[in-house]
């Protein structure tokens, strides 16, 4: 059903698929003033000819649902979306007690996330190669979705799995009678934040990573985000929420709240988290706690939640205010709000939810490929927005540093919150002449370009369709896409690595090389041997992910992380194709300084012997480097300095001085399991 290329026009398939979820969880269906609008139906694309068709599951070219229960020792029955008596009915109805229900509704749910997420960067979604992190590299086609994994009130993104796990507990909210139970599959909140977790590790590898208070913060307050944002994008509970209360965003309820049944199950007086109770408190003047006194990941991303949805909010009020004074209504005058005005704001604050979420989505592109902060994803937001919407009338960037100002969050390197002062800095290649030759790399990348693969090359040889198909030959467009990637890549590791040789000969100088050191300038890595031993060494492998080790070579060992292309569009119709893409490096570190020291000029070959498992924890650096593919220029380098020692200090304190800090570092170097270990440690098992 899905190719649909040689049936008539009258027996191809639909434009969409339907399916039907609960807007927020199965507790608003049994309140009178929710019930109706928390019967939705989510929109999805149908199936197109270059991706695989949908099977029982669901199982599609991004997602694979397995139900196994392993507390009970069940798989439960696959649902077959495609069943005519389901297609006639947008899906199975609502039903807390179905299984095929439950997995129809992760599966629509997580599809509509992804989908967002697509728009805003401009290519296919892909997910991270399951493993130990920073071991080798790729992506892997599908993400698994395991609805009744857990019999506990957890829900969590399982990098080493590549998996969602959702769990399902009896409530603790009825007192004096059997209590019912609680499916966190079925919360619509849940399924968009755990989803999110998961593309935005694929997308940057290295954010699960505890290397300072920030990390894991920013992945739980970033997939809050959006969680919320998904709120506005149906029409009926946007029109009914801004009914009651009068056309303010400001006002706690659905609209605002994540999880609503997981935080009234485990006891709390309403929804999990909700995004005005760090500005309600600000607004008091009550007990408001400051960042740098909050290190638990929910909480502390309780921050960032609270000033992208104020920013959001201003926003919206700003693009309304002209509709309030066009219809004469007061806020707060207690007139019910008109039908006609109702619907215009519900409209107002879903496109500007839709395209502050676009601004977040796009800003993880710009953002440093480790130890990342809040005050660098306000950077990254604003650079990002910038480069594809010169003007902004309206004042969204403003908004978004005022709200980070207005919440104490810092943006080390900005001597203001002026989002002119907030963008990166476009490169200075001032003094490398070696790189900047009018010949060479007026665009600094015009010698890589050549060899990189930009998009489908059809040469005969390629067979594009449903891999499900007994033909395995025939490769989807994703797949396709993730050859790609691997090949840019190895390239643009190759090309790096041979870039100390003459353009003209080919020759590799001896000594050390003025071209090596200009990169190492720019890309904040070490490609020369000097005095850090604790930097890898590899004897020149042209593979990045499995580069051999060898004492007799002395060339730093670095990897390209990602390489992406990005084809923008703005409001306005604007067009951005961007290169972009990660060169990280890593280094042995020691909570002792003096250990330290040691380490990094010991080149004692008996040393450098399985060194690389000497160690207390991986410090790392390296750049994200935007090319913009107009004319090739590049448009910023985004680096952390492998050799910069105060970063080196602050991450060292954070692992034997914070508490998150140390109960990583008591799990040893790779911690694959973060999510997990953060709710554990914290006892709030709250996704």
């Amino acid at each position: 059903m899905a190719a649909g290329g040689d049936l008539p026009p009258w027996l191809r398939p639909p434009a969409r698929r339907r399916l039907r979820v609960y807007a927020f969880d199965p507790r608003a269906s049994v309140t009178l003033e929710t019930a109706i609008t928390n019967d939705a139906v989510i929109d999805l694309p149908w199936e197109t000819p270059w991706e695989d068709a949908l099977g029982p599951g669901p199982c599609n070219d991004y997602l694979e649902v397995i139900d196994y229960d392993p507390a009970c020792g069940l798989f439960y029955a696959p649902v077959d979306l495609n069943h005519p008596n389901l297609l006639a009915q947008d899906g199975l109805p609502q039903a807390e007690g179905r299984p095929q229900f439950h997995q129809q509704m992760v599966f629509a749910v997580a599809m509509k996330t992804i989908r967002a997420f697509e728009r805003a960067l401009g290519r296919a979604v892909l997910w991270a190669r399951p493993g130990k992190p920073g071991v080798g590299s790729g992506y892997v086609k599908r993400l698994r979705i395991y609805p009744h994994a857990l019999r506990e009130a957890n829900a969590y993104y399982s990098p080493d799995k590549t998996a969602l796990l959702f769990g399902y507990f009896k409530s603790d909210e009825v007192a004096g009678r059997d209590s019912e139970w609680v499916f966190t599959c079925l919360s619509h909140d849940i399924v968009a934040h755990e989803t999110a977790h998961a593309i935005l590790h694929g997308l940057q590898s290295r954010t699960i990573d505890a290397s300072n208070p920030d990390m894991l913060a920013f992945h739980e307050g970033f997939a809050d985000i959006v969680a919320l944002f998904q709120h506005f994008t149906m029409t009926e509970v946007v029109e009914q929420e801004i009914a009651a209360s009068a056309g303010s965003l400001r006002t706690s309820g659905l609209l605002t709240g994540i999880a609503a049944q997981f935080g009234h199950a485990t006891g709390r007086s309403g929804a999990l988290r909700y995004a005005l109770q760090l500005i309600a408190e600000e607004a008091t003047g009550g007990s408001v706690h400051k960042l740098e006194d909050v290190s638990e990941p929910h909480a502390r991303g309780q921050f960032l939640v609270a000033a992208i949805f104020d920013a959001f909010v201003t926003i919206y009020e700003r693009r309304t205010a002209d509709l309030l004074r066009l219809a004469g209504y007061r806020p707060g005058s207690g007139t019910p709000l008109p039908i006609e005005l109702t619907r215009r704001l519900a409209r107002e604050a879903a496109k500007t939810a839709d395209q502050m979420l676009r601004m977040c989505v796009r800003g993880l592109d710009y953002m440093p490929p480790v130890d990342n902060s809040f005050g660098e994803y306000l950077r990254a937001i604003i650079t990002a927005d910038a480069d594809l919407v010169p003007d902004d009338p309206l004042g969204y960037r403003v908004a978004f540093a005022d709200a980070f100002r207005k919440r104490g969050i810092p943006v080390p390197g900005c001597i203001s919150y002026a989002p002119a002062s907030l963008m990166w800095d476009e490169p200075d290649l001032t003094g490398h002449k070696h790189l900047a030759t009018e010949n060479r790399v007026n665009g600094l990348m015009q010698g890589a370009l050549a060899g990189l693969q930009f998009g489908i090359t059809f040469d005969g040889n390629d067979h594009y369709g449903s891999s499900l198909s007994r033909n395995v030959e025939r490769r989807n467009l994703r797949e396709k896409a993730i050859d790609i990637i691997n090949h840019n890549q190895k390239w643009l590791w190759q090309w790096l690595n041979q870039s100390s040789a003459d353009p003209e000969t080919g020759v590799v100088p001896t000594g050390v090389n003025p071209i090596d050191k200009e990169w190492e300038d720019l890309l904040g890595i070490r490609m020369v041997t000097d005095d850090y031993a604790t930097i890898a060494l590899h004897d020149g492998s042209s593979d990045p992910g499995d580069a051999k080790k060898s004492k007799k070579s002395r060339k730093p060992d670095f990897a390209v992380n990602t390489a992406r292309i990005a084809r923008r569009q703005g409001p306005d119709g604007q067009e951005l194709h961007q290169l972009i893409f990660h060169v990280t490096q890593r280094r042995r570190a020691f909570y002792d300084a003096k250990q330290q020291q040691q380490a990094d000029t010991d080149f004692d070959a008996r040393a450098l012997k399985d060194s690389s498992e000497k160690r207390d924890f991986w410090f790392r650096g390296g750049a994200t480097v935007i090319v913009d593919l107009r004319d090739g220029r590049v448009r910023r380098i985004i680096r952390k300095r492998i050799d910069d020692s105060v970063r080196l200090e602050q991450q060292r304190a954070f692992h034997t001085g914070s508490p998150l800090g140390m109960a990583f570092a008591r799990r040893g170097h790779d911690v694959t399991e973060p999510f997990a270990l953060v709710h554990r440690d914290d006892g709030a098992h709250n996704g």
